[in-house]
């Protein structure tokens, strides 16, 4: 008899261990579902930006469309949704802030979404601007000018605009390890009008000097762009997923991921990007686009 017991108590046992653990398969597998809707649900940012410190009542506004880290499949968006959006909102001028190949080998689907994105914006005579993400190394400027994109590496130019002077200045970026940092041309640094740096990577940042306690003038710039994080694209709590997998130094030290932010006396905003790198998956960090209106 109590062998009998002993053996129910056991086979009770075995089942409820595997109702457990069916239940957190199933539970995982709902999980991991649900980051890819999360990965596909691509967001539209709009926002104004007074890169200036104030907003002056003869300001004029630049419309700038930025989208960033497309890892070729990895964007979960077409190339026409992309477009369409800059081109509802008037964009002015389209930036790219990098990683449009996804693995070392590249291959026909990475160069789509630039290629299609470029030939629908120049429709509406709209430039579309890119730098090297640490992704692109192996792509050389031939690649960009059969995508149609501008490539800016550590160059800068002037940006075409009624009732405002702009010029954008593009830092290239490295495949990964200590980067060796491009710097920005005196020229660009200075030219008479609103300044506008795109890098990849936001650590750029700590390659500049320090302007905390300098006055505004003295900086080489007036405004950064940068993607690069992806917000951490499955964001842990207390920015785990930078402290023990990543060495970005903005996110794992300071805890900016994405948005705008201000440091080291620059000012500057970072995209959680519209793709997705490794598994076209996200938590917390939801993909986007952004339509930026700069009041400079």
């Amino acid at each position: 008899m109590h062998y009998l017991l002993s053996s129910v108590t056991t086979f009770s046992l075995s089942v409820s261990l595997c109702h457990i653990l069916l239940a957190v398969v199933a539970l995982g597998i709902l999980f991991f579902l649900f980051m890819v809707i999360c990965a596909a649900r691509v967001k539209v940012d709009r926002r104004d930006i007074y890169p200036l410190d104030s907003a002056r009542k003869e300001s004029v506004t630049v419309t700038v469309g930025f989208f960033s880290d497309t890892h070729g499949f990895g964007c979960l968006k077409s190339p026409k949704w992309i477009a369409e959006h800059f081109l509802q909102e008037n964009c002015d001028i389209v930036l790219f802030g990098g990683d449009c190949v996804h693995k070392k080998n590249v291959h026909h689907v990475d160069k789509k979404m630039l290629t299609e994105v470029s030939f629908l914006l120049k429709q509406k005579n709209i430039d579309l601007i890119a730098v090297h993400g640490n992704h692109d190394w192996q792509l050389e400027k031939k690649d960009y000018d059969q995508m149609g994109v501008i490539l800016l590496s550590d160059g800068w130019r002037e940006i075409p605009l009624s009732g405002a002077k702009m010029a954008v200045c593009g830092i290239s970026d490295s495949e990964r390890g200590q980067r060796p940092w491009g710097t920005i041309p005196k020229e660009f640094s200075g030219f008479d009008g609103f300044r506008l740096v795109l890098v990849h990577n936001p650590d750029f940042i700590y390659s500049l000097p320090d302007l905390s306690s300098e006055k505004k003038e003295s900086a080489p710039m007036d405004y950064v762009l940068s993607g690069h994080l992806h917000g951490g694209q499955v964001h842990l709590p207390g920015n785990l997923e930078f402290i023990f997998f990543r060495k970005d130094r903005i996110a794992r030290e300071e805890g900016i991921l994405g948005g705008e932010y201000s440091f080291c006396g620059y000012k500057g905003f970072i995209s959680k990007g519209a793709g997705n790198g490794f598994l076209p998956i996200r938590f917390m960090a939801r993909p986007e686009i952004h339509i930026l209106r700069f009041h400079i």
